[in-house]
């Protein structure tokens, strides 16, 4: 019989977060789940750690360690090697914010007909807690993959992580979701975890996946529900200005601000040429 979760966590060099880390999962009342651990071929004490989790025979674990093309690849390296009914996604440093938490989603997920659930997330250092409980706030800013569940269906119509979104795939596939009318989402007020904020999306921003947000709502009709639809449509506007300025995915960008500068949207005739015009200044200024 399968596991009813599967956890899959993508690990590199993090020996100094990850017992922690194993010990909310370890600790949870409930038992039913298997540990997916995906190892980018750490080279410090993360190995060590697993292997003596390993030897104590008390626990469902698969584990690989290879390099990898970044923390989705390994992800999506977990998703074929999962087993279990539900996949959740957590990173070396960050924790399940109780030892009642997979007993609490899989209650609520008794009750719902859903197939992506989702609850609160904190950071770790900051204590910014994240409540993303409106339709608005999951479009327009996106969610932390540590608060959500998702039925392993899922991926059968979003496909794998992306892995030309170096930093926002996960929220890329999180709005897959959401804007499948075949998928229902269930958000639930629980705390889920507390979430480590050295990461690389805690640092580094993603250009290319932002000049893409406001086109990916667009064609996928959501953009009525989100409030501000100027704000986001000014964001992915510079991050195709920044993409061409910098020599980054430039075809790339330049499909999003052709979309942009020739669709129907709130921009003036005026501010679209002056915006051609400066892709075509900066896509032909050499970098310095």
């Amino acid at each position: 019989m399968s596991p009813f979760f599967s956890i899959i966590m993508p690990l590199y060099n993090c020996e100094g977060t990850l017992q922690q880390a194993l010990d909310s999962i370890t600790g949870q009342g409930f038992k039913n789940y298997e540990l997916v651990l995906v190892d980018g071929g750490s080279n410090d004490d993360t190995q060590y750690i697993i292997s003596n989790l390993k030897k104590t025979g008390n626990y469902h674990i698969q584990f690989i360690s290879e390099p990898d093309r970044g923390i989705y690849d390994a992800m999506n390296k977990g998703i074929d090697m999962a087993t279990g009914q539900w996949l959740y996604f957590m990173g070396g440093d960050d924790i399940l914010s109780s030892l009642s938490v997979l007993d609490q989603v899989y209650l609520n997920i008794q009750h719902e007909h859903a197939q992506l659930v989702y609850g609160n997330v904190t950071g770790a250092v900051s204590n910014i807690k994240y409540t993303d409980d409106t339709i608005n706030k999951v479009l327009s800013r996106g969610i932390h993959h540590q608060g959500i569940f998702y039925k392993r269906e899922v991926f059968d119509y979003t496909g794998k992580y992306n892995l030309k979104f170096r930093v926002a795939a996960d929220y890329h596939l999180t709005l897959k979701v959401f804007c499948n009318p075949a998928l229902k989402t269930k958000y639930t007020d629980l705390e889920i975890a507390r979430f480590g904020e050295s990461g690389l999306s805690s640092s580094t921003y993603d250009y290319r996946f932002y000049s893409y947000h406001y086109k990916f709502l667009s064609i996928n009709k959501a953009l009525n529900k989100i409030e501000d639809k100027v704000t986001c449509l000014q964001q992915s506007i510079y991050c195709c200005l920044w993409l061409v300025k910098e020599k980054q995915s430039m075809t790339f960008a330049w499909l999003n601000i052709l979309y942009y500068i020739t669709g129907l949207n709130s921009l003036g005739i005026a501010f679209r040429f002056k915006t051609f015009l400066r892709m075509i200044y900066w896509s032909l200024k050499p970098k310095p």
